[in-house]
């Protein structure tokens, strides 16, 4: 995958919706409206090919292709945290 043309900010909608597992409750984490968050979940789920998280009874499971992305994308932005707190 290319990310030059991704929007870096769905790095923060995905981490949020993974650790959540609630589009209202990421929403609020990250300050977005839940329709802009189910926005951002659908341009989500274009970029990977990937539904991302999917609908169990009344929970939010991540697929497998989300499992194995949020490490990398938690490190990633531990990275960026720390250096735009070092400033």
């Amino acid at each position: 995958m290319n990310i030059t043309g991704m929007d870096l900010n769905l790095l923060l909608v995905f981490e949020a919706l993974v650790e959540e597992r609630s589009v209202t409750r990421a929403a609020s984490r990250i300050g977005l409206s839940q329709p802009a968050m189910s926005n951002a979940l659908t341009r989500l789920r274009r970029t990977f090919d990937d539904p991302i998280m999917t609908r169990t009874g009344g929970a939010m499971i991540p697929t497998p292709t989300a499992l194995a992305l949020i490490a990398p994308v938690r490190g990633a932005l531990a990275q960026l945290r720390q250096a735009f707190e070092e400033k």
